[in-house]
């Protein structure tokens, strides 16, 4: 079955994470995306090695896309581009604003040629202010955008959480705005330009904790639940739970489920507003009482009182979660080249147009060059005269 963006074609100048993060969402919907890579390949391929040469890097954020390999610094190279955006419906790039225009390829120039075009930038800053044309990539949006600020202590040298995640949530929401213009597109007829940036991403994602701030609400420390809401606790196996009572109902059920019955009607904890200045004495009570059971028993009890909870989980115990595999959230294949891999699965579930994994990354640039190029109106000599000229590199014979 064919995915939601079935019959969309991408012309994706993406590298490294942002945006490839941003077009890989697209590519596991059913867009067909031309991924266009530089002379030696996208920059990410020789990111997150493993013995044999496999990057699992690449492979996470440019499956389910073909290669073009093309050199934009030679002659010929643009009026390449100028021809293949007249058969796509989206451009998408996270180079440093205004180098698509010095090289001949922005939004003006291109949507001369292609009026309906969607051109979706993923930028550091923003496109307007002080620093609008300033590079950056994920440290730099987790230092600027406040992430840094929150998970650090007073006295600690400020740090991020892991590395990635600003650029991961930042391709998120280009892939999201990306499909905002699409859908204006089916309605009007009309293109556009879109920007995203990870300082801005960083700031949604934050919106609770920002919002709260900016009303002149005191924060919780970093790195500490709130015990108000949530919290987590050690077992007696060595293994960390998490439990959730959001609700008001889910208070006294969590009580009952670790058998504290007796906090329920503590005048220190009955309401949400009483366990606030309560929460530290409140989480030495909930831990002392969890680290005396195995985690196993204590989340069979919390379901049975249907109170929200997990183990907390790490990478090799989710590719092994049962839950985790029934919905694909893992993907496991037999690579052709590097053999068994596994990366992240898919995201959505559709009734009638499921997103799907139908192919590996391409294992070298330009694997698909002469295919890309054939789709685009290009005869078999007009390509053979372009990888004579060494502007197009890859496998160029049909």
């Amino acid at each position: 079955m064919a995915g939601p963006l079935d019959g969309i074609r991408v012309l994706d100048f993406t590298r490294f994470q942002q945006g490839t993060f941003g077009t890989v969402q697209l590519a596991d919907l059913g867009a067909d995306i031309w991924k266009v890579e530089q002379p030696g390949g996208d920059p990410g391929r020789t990111l997150g090695r493993h013995a044999g040469g496999y990057s699992s890097y690449f492979e996470s954020l440019n499956r389910n896309k073909r290669s073009l390999c093309l050199d934009l610094l030679k002659p010929g190279a643009v009026e390449v581009v100028h021809r293949l955006v007249a058969s796509v419906d989206i451009v998408v790039e996270n180079f440093r604003p205004g180098t698509m225009d010095r090289l001949g390829i922005g939004y003006e120039r291109l949507s001369a040629i292609n009026p309906v075009l969607i051109f979706a930038s993923g930028s550091m800053f923003g496109p307007r202010g002080p620093r609008g044309g300033e590079p950056g990539y994920d440290t730099i949006a987790q230092a600027a955008g406040g992430i840094m600020a929150f998970t650090t202590s007073d006295g600690e040298t400020p740090h991020g959480v892991q590395p990635g995640m600003a650029d991961q949530t930042g391709g998120a929401m280009l892939a999201f705005a990306v499909l905002g213009a699409l859908v204006h597109r089916l309605r009007s007829g009309e293109g556009q330009k879109v920007d995203v940036s990870l300082y801005g991403s960083q700031i949604a994602i934050q919106s609770i904790h920002a919002a709260r701030a900016w009303t002149e609400h005191p924060l919780a420390p970093p790195g500490r639940s709130s015990g108000v809401l949530s919290h987590r606790s050690l077992c007696l196996d060595s293994r960390w739970i998490a439990y959730g009572f959001l609700e008001a109902r889910h208070f006294p059920k969590l009580c009952a489920a670790l058998e504290l019955d007796a906090l329920v009607t503590d005048p220190r904890f009955a309401t949400p507003e009483e366990r606030g200045p309560n929460h530290g004495e409140l989480v030495e009570l909930l831990d002392a009482q969890v680290i005396q059971r195995e985690s196993s028993e204590w989340i069979e009890r919390l379901r049975a009182a249907d109170v929200p909870c997990t183990v907390i989980q790490n990478y090799e115990t989710i590719r092994r979660d049962a839950q985790a595999i029934a919905n694909q959230y893992v993907h496991e294949e037999e690579h052709p080249v590097w053999g068994p891999i596994a990366t992240q699965g898919l995201v959505a579930t559709y009734s009638r147009t499921p997103a799907s994994v139908r192919r590996h990354a391409p294992v070298t640039p330009g694997d698909d060059s002469f295919a890309i190029l054939s789709e685009g109106g290009f005869s078999p000599g007009e390509i053979r005269a372009l990888a004579d000229a060494a502007v197009v590199l890859g496998a160029l014979d049909g």
